[in-house]
């Protein structure tokens, strides 16, 4: 349709700036970005873009963006909306889009409602899907009978004093993928050790329904391996220490219980 009002309109296209898939809620498209810092080269007298609100959906960063372009002589033209050049056409603009931003504003409010009815019901919401799960045709989370003794596993060799590498090690040893389908490492392994989805609970945004899904750790592993983890953040010698001292984040004082670290003079 742009092409079309260019022919009809006898102008000449000089070049294309494409964001696919790139809502124009955002003003950080970076073809987008890339027209207004080229609209300074004054290598073009215009911009089509198929409706205004293809351009911003916001009256303040449509504002921002034309005067910008303003100032460099460039005009923005809507192919799709007939608008004309005189006082009524600045009008109009203003017409299309304040609807444009109430459009998307009203969007936004559906889409997040919509997402916190199927919170409520402990319905998948997107995002990804932890190992060991699976969801079924009611967008529910079931456990994947492959892959849920392979999570046991994970949190039953961190709770016996196996290391972060040496988990990561086996697990890519045998290639064993996380849920994204990457290799295991240290963010990946304490993503999911800290993931409270594989005692029960459902979580979406400030929303945590207990029981809301299928448990695949006891609540006992799951408190071992957080107790493991919060002792090992307090160990900050062991990362820093050119000597491998073996027994850091095992040994701990008979009195006070913290725990003990090496230091050496070599």
């Amino acid at each position: 349709m742009c092409y079309d009002y260019a022919q009809k309109n006898g102008y000449t296209i000089v070049g294309e700036y494409i964001d696919r898939a790139l809502t124009g809620t955002s003003d950080k498209r970076p073809q987008f970005q890339k027209m207004i810092s080229d609209s300074a080269k004054r290598q073009f007298e215009a911009i089509i873009v198929y409706q205004l609100d293809r351009f911003a959906r916001n009256r303040y960063d449509s504002a921002t963006y034309k005067a910008k372009l303003k100032k460099n002589a460039v005009r923005v033209i809507s192919a799709r909306e007939n608008i004309a050049d005189d006082a009524s056409g600045v009008l109009m603009e203003a017409v299309l889009e304040g609807m444009a931003e109430y459009y998307s504003k009203e969007l936004s409010q559906k889409v997040s409602r919509g997402m916190t009815i199927n919170a409520e019901k402990c319905q998948y919401n997107g995002g990804v899907i932890p190992l060991g799960y699976y969801i079924d045709e009611s967008k529910k989370y079931q456990i994947d009978k492959v892959n849920a003794p392979i999570v046991v596993r994970i949190f039953e060799m961190y709770a016996g004093g196996f290391t972060v590498k040496q988990i990561t090690d086996e697990l890519n040893g045998k290639r064993i993928k996380t849920s994204r389908g990457a290799e295991f490492n240290k963010n990946s392994l304490h993503t999911m050790l800290e993931n409270k989805k594989y005692i029960g609970f459902y979580t979406y945004d400030d929303i945590e329904i207990k029981d809301g899904i299928p448990r695949i750790v006891s609540d006992e592993l799951f408190a071992k391996v957080q107790e493991i983890l919060a002792k090992n953040k307090k160990a900050p010698a062991r990362a820093k220490a050119t000597i491998e001292y073996l027994l850091t984040t095992k040994l701990f004082c008979g009195l006070c219980r913290a725990m003990l670290t090496g230091v050496s003079a070599f």
